[in-house]
């Protein structure tokens, strides 16, 4: 890990993927919801619009990932900076 985007990206997609699997829990009260009179309008309207916003906060963090792979942008970690030191010394 020498560069600050490649732990961007890993944070980024360890959240988006934590998002996506609460995402996936109200299944459960999915399937009550196709039950007829299961739930009343109001309820199924607050689930679909917690599952929009869930799913565009993951797809968003998914493309910030993406724009991180493609577009690296500088910026060395200390870690990243003394291996380049060490590279720099070594008799060629």
């Amino acid at each position: 890990m020498r560069h600050y985007w490649v732990i961007a990206k890993l944070l980024i997609t360890v959240l988006a993927t934590l998002l996506l699997l609460v995402h996936m829990q109200p299944v459960g009260h999915l399937a009550d919801a196709a039950a007829p009179t299961a739930l009343a309008g109001g309820e199924l309207a607050g689930m679909r619009i917690q599952m929009i916003a869930d799913a565009t906060a993951a797809l968003l963090g998914m493309l910030a990932a993406a724009v991180l792979s493609v577009f690296k942008p500088r910026g060395v970690t200390l870690q990243g900076r003394r291996r380049q030191r060490e590279q720099n010394s070594l008799p060629r």
